[in-house]
């Protein structure tokens, strides 16, 4: 298990075009989707460069947050579980979304969206 602290900095790539590989691979891709009175809102871990899925290194958890509120989290395991995930919210035209990732060696990383 690795000793790293759960509450590391916050990396977060301002520019993903001019972003390395390891940024990339970190970074969380979030999309929105108009569902009726809902928003569906999916973030993945690893859609610009792949992430590894092993049980030494893997995306422990993925939170989706409105307007700096927390609504959902996911806890992910290695191996039998990809870093995708979808919740349906009902949001209102400008509401900033942000996914926060945990990779376990790595830390932090978050993506905005306002929708």
């Amino acid at each position: 298990m690795n000793d790293a602290p759960i509450l590391s900095p916050m990396n977060q790539i301002a520019d993903i075009d001019s972003a390395s590989d390891f940024e990339k691979k970190h970074t969380p891709f979030v999309s929105v989707q108009a569902e009726g009175d809902l928003v569906k809102i999916s973030v993945s871990v690893g859609h610009y460069v792949p992430h590894p899925n092993q049980p030494d290194h893997f995306i422990q958890w993925i939170e989706v947050q409105a307007d700096g509120n927390t609504i959902a989290r996911f806890d992910l395991s290695p191996v039998a579980t990809e870093p995708q995930v979808s919740v349906s919210a009902r949001l209102s035209a400008g509401t900033s979304i942000r996914a926060i990732e945990y990779c376990n060696l790595h830390g932090l990383w978050a993506a905005d969206l306002t929708i």
